[in-house]
């Protein structure tokens, strides 16, 4: 949520902000490169460039499914985007 300001926050909290993207981009990177070398997971380039479009896609689809109030939403985009990885809803 604090992306969504992240020019108006103090230089201190913008750095925390990047450090938590920069981790979780870190680890599902590590996670997506074990599943395709695991064949359990596909997807084209580098398991860096997917997972910043997964942890983006999935920030995305919460900042505009929470004025909804809509769960379904939200679970609709993940659906979606885990799809682009071979991953069917109900088989994770």
């Amino acid at each position: 949520m604090l992306a969504a300001d992240f020019h108006t926050l103090p230089r201190s909290v913008r750095d925390a902000v990047r450090a938590f993207f920069d981790a979780n981009e870190d680890w599902l990177g590590r996670v997506l490169q074990a599943g395709r070398k695991a064949r359990r997971l596909r997807f084209g380039g580098s398991a860096a460039a997917q997972a910043r479009f997964l942890l983006s896609g999935l920030e995305g689809a919460m900042l505009v499914s929470r004025p909804y109030a809509d769960l379904a939403r939200f679970q609709e985009a993940a659906d979606r985007l885990l799809a682009t990885l071979g991953v069917r809803p109900g088989r994770r």
